[in-house]
């Protein structure tokens, strides 16, 4: 089958803004969880910048300065601070989880109650797999976004304001030479969520072109083999199967190029951090202490960079998500109440049809003027071909 061309799109989609910020009102049930997560993170980010530089201290105080003491004071201050970030990051993964868990429940749940108040005719035109894959797969991507893709974004913020000042107070010009780098990270990040997203749109709409097939053969399975069907149905549904397919190694052939291009721009700031940095240590503008926390601040920029293209992604694959849920949330049943409908009490009696008619989408007519009464406790059979009007 041949490829098909994905064409990349601006990350700002007209109205993606206001989907995400909806995908967020689900939270507010549980901000207190939402709350509590995001400050445990900060004081979590507090500990990382921390870590660096009692590092430097051990290394020019203890190491080079002979002191025994202060290397032991150092060793036990970093392994406190790595259980207490430890608890940190426990906490607040588990109470993020909890938030998001719970909208991906109401979210079900609201999907539920508004498919079973809609009318007919809006099934008639649904497909099952459709609803099926807004459901689950839409849901889950809503539930991602309101969890780990926002801890991980907030995240990477304050570190990154963070360390640059950071590395900033210990040596401008090494910092300055360090965070030149930052932005081509950001850069190819930001790149492969531009191209990732359109495509991961048409693999969720191939997926759904797939379940509904399969959806179709299977409850139809006795109708394919009555008219001996089966090898046809096998290849249409083969024919799906390999479109969907080719577009996933489209997106795997996307995260191939991008985790190597990001770890290449982080090797290029460590060889700065040695080329620039080892001078500035022999020329005593540096200490050897302050160089590898240099190093380690880079290693703690490296991962979050190279999460934000998956965690960019993440964000246009829940605001496409999110569209294709408020279709369903947001569609409007074509059987109302009148105006000043008064409920319904209990009612006892017969019910009679006169002059009844029907048509499919307003097309195709099936029924004309038919009349019958349904008395109190009589069964009434409805009989005819499929598509007459039952």
């Amino acid at each position: 089958m041949a490829r098909e061309t994905v064409t990349p799109i601006s990350l700002r989609q007209p109205g993606g803004t206001r989907v995400i910020l909806r995908c967020m009102g689900y939270l507010r049930p549980y901000w207190l969880y939402s709350t509590a997560a995001y400050l445990l993170l900060m004081l979590n980010n507090g500990v990382s910048f921390a870590q660096p530089l009692i590092i430097r201290d051990v290394i020019d105080q203890g190491i080079r300065g002979g002191d025994a003491a202060a290397i032991q004071r150092g060793a036990l201050l970093l392994l406190g601070l790595t259980l207490v970030k430890g608890v940190f990051t426990f906490l607040y993964g588990r109470w993020t989880e909890i938030a998001s868990q719970n909208v991906a429940y109401d979210l079900r749940n609201a999907i539920h109650e508004k498919l079973q108040s809609l009318s007919f005719s809006y099934h008639d035109r649904a497909e099952t797999g459709q609803l099926l894959t807004r459901a689950i797969s839409d849901v889950d991507r809503i539930r991602f976004l309101t969890g780990r893709a926002l801890v991980s974004l907030s995240q990477l913020a304050v570190l990154v304001v963070g360390i640059a000042i950071s590395m900033m107070v210990m040596n401008l010009e090494l910092a300055l030479l360090i965070l030149a780098v930052l932005p081509f990270m950001i850069y190819t990040a930001l790149r492969f969520g531009q191209r990732y997203r359109p495509l991961f749109n048409t693999v969720q709409q191939q997926v759904s072109t797939l379940t509904s097939r399969l959806e179709q053969n299977l409850r139809g399975a006795r109708i394919v083999a009555g008219f001996a069907q089966e090898r046809a149905e096998v290849e249409r549904l083969n024919e799906e199967n390999v479109g969907l397919l080719d577009l996933n190694l489209q997106a795997g052939w996307l995260r191939a190029w991008f985790v190597p291009a990001v770890s290449f721009l982080g090797s290029i700031g460590t060889i700065f951090i040695l080329l620039y940095g080892g001078r500035e240590v022999i020329r005593g503008d540096l200490t050897v202490g302050e160089l590898v926390a240099f190093t380690a601040y880079m290693g703690q920029l490296l991962v979050p960079t190279r999460r934000l293209g998956m965690i960019i992604s993440a964000i246009a694959q829940a605001s496409a998500s999110g569209t294709r849920i408020f279709e369903i949330l947001d569609a409007q049943s074509e059987v109302e109440d009148a105006p000043g409908a008064q409920p319904l009490a209990g009612v006892e009696g017969n019910v009679r049809f006169e002059h009844v008619a029907f048509s499919y989408f307003g097309r195709h007519k099936v029924l004309h003027d038919i009349t019958f009464d349904a008395r109190a406790g009589e069964v009434v059979a409805l009989l005819g071909a499929t598509g007459s009007g039952k």
